[in-house]
């Protein structure tokens, strides 16, 4: 049995599938809500951007680095809560 080229000896790439805005708008209004906070407050501590919210939802766009540390706080926060 072969290793496949892309994952020779590595662990496995995994693709996630992608979030629309609304998705990540939804998961980040409930976060705000369970923990109390500020949306700005979130976007700033996340990516130190507190107009983060406020500009996906009038349609602006976020690229991908910004995408992850989102992800990553949320993934945190979450961590710490269950923790």
């Amino acid at each position: 049995m072969g290793y496949s080229p892309l994952t020779d000896g590595q662990l496995p790439i995994i693709v996630h599938h992608m979030t629309s805005t609304a998705e990540l708008l939804a998961r980040i209004e409930t976060h705000c809500s369970q923990r109390e906070i500020a949306e700005s407050t979130f976007g700033r501590l996340a990516v130190n951007d507190g107009k983060l919210v406020a500009r996906l939802r009038s349609g602006g766009s976020i690229n991908l680095k910004t995408l992850i540390r989102i992800e990553e706080a949320l993934r945190a926060d979450a961590a710490e809560a269950v923790a």
